[in-house]
């Protein structure tokens, strides 16, 4: 009798940890966008290797609602996860939304340089929030798109501009800037396009394609506003529950999709614009000194808002310092290459004289 009970007792205890865990992920990636294709092909390896313990379910297209309805549902047990930007933690987590600051970077290079500096310290922050991450993707630069030709800052002043809702840092930029922001959530951008309740947005040329909001803009304007990136965010409890091998493999899986977009954003974004110009919108050339005129408008609103807690006075300050280095390193390699050549140029005329 004690070994059937024994047995018994192993039957029901490898009945347990044969259990399916399903996770349950909500996105605003349209189904038949590349990211989707990602996700499935994730879901699936995830199943295969978890031999069906683990079953990641992704609801596309934004039907779960849009980010905030996502978080209050993760919240409530109806959701275990979701794609998220950092501006959708800005009362959360102030500091993950440092790197999005308008106007605060020129290039992907200058990006780069910062994130490898300071990402482990940003990522290391969810640990406090109850959520498990597996790193962060670039989406590149928001760009503008709109509805009437857009060469300066002046060009922008008494036009609808699209603020994402919660956007407290663009809202705070907006107001420096005296522009004039319209407040919409994601979902209804391409609507308010249509209809004209907004004439301008800046978005990543990637993104206004996955959300067809290019067929109702005619004009882009390639002036880096602001760097996007996203994650995707499970909750802690949920990804406590699987056993050790299936959490690596989660980790794996998730964390190699979000590494190799990231490092294919900048020739997506770039093919992203191609496509845009060969549908027909028209290419708007900003003036020149354009950027530098408005990021030293930012940067004393820059300091205000950090003074604000919209996000750590240190943290930007470490983020400048990055980025002054970056910066001084690539005049210093300039330097040197202009002088390299010139000295090939003297030798070149040396010789033949």
């Amino acid at each position: 009798m004690s070994k059937l009970i024994a047995a018994m007792l192993v039957l029901s205890s490898a009945s347990v940890f044969a259990q399916t865990t399903q996770i349950k992920i909500a996105t605003l990636a349209p189904e038949n966008s590349s990211w989707m294709t990602e996700f499935r092909a994730g879901a699936a390896e995830v199943r295969e290797r978890t031999e069906g313990r683990v079953q990641l379910k992704f609801y596309s297209g934004g039907v779960q609602g849009n980010e905030a309805k996502v978080l209050r549902k993760i919240q409530i047990g109806q959701l275990q996860g979701g794609t998220f930007a950092p501006t959708d933690f800005q009362k959360r987590f102030p500091d993950l939304n440092i790197y999005g600051l308008p106007f605060m970077f020129q290039s992907e290079d200058e990006v780069n340089y910062v994130r490898d500096r300071l990402d482990q310290k940003l990522l290391a922050g969810f640990q406090d929030l109850g959520f498990v991450t597996f790193g962060f993707a670039s989406g590149g630069f928001a760009i503008v798109m709109s509805n009437v030709p857009v060469e300066s800052y002046e060009d922008l002043k008494g036009k609808k501009v699209w603020l994402p809702e919660g956007d407290l840092i663009s809202y705070e930029a907006m107001k420096s800037l005296k522009l004039s922001p319209v407040a919409l959530p994601m979902t209804d951008v391409l609507t308010g396009l249509q209809t004209g309740l907004i004439d301008i947005v800046a978005i990543p040329p990637v993104v206004a394609l996955a959300l067809q909001w290019h067929t109702k803009v005619k004009y882009v304007t390639q002036l880096p506003v602001l760097y996007a990136m996203g994650f995707l965010a499970i909750n802690d409890r949920t990804f406590a529950k699987l056993a050790d091998e299936d959490k690596q493999i989660v980790r794996d899986v998730l964390g190699r999709i979000y590494a190799e977009v990231n490092a294919a954003s900048s020739a997506e974004s770039a093919n992203a614009i191609d496509a845009l110009l060969n549908i027909g919108l028209q290419d708007v050339e900003p003036r020149a000194g354009e950027f530098a005129k408005i990021s030293a408008i930012m940067r004393n609103t820059n300091r205000e808002m950090a003074e604000k807690g919209l996000f750590s006075p240190q943290l930007l300050d470490e983020m400048q310092r990055h980025l002054r280095q970056y910066r001084d390193q690539q005049q210093v390699e300039a330097g040197d290459a202009s002088s390299e050549t010139g000295q090939q140029q003297a030798t070149k005329q040396a010789g033949t004289g």
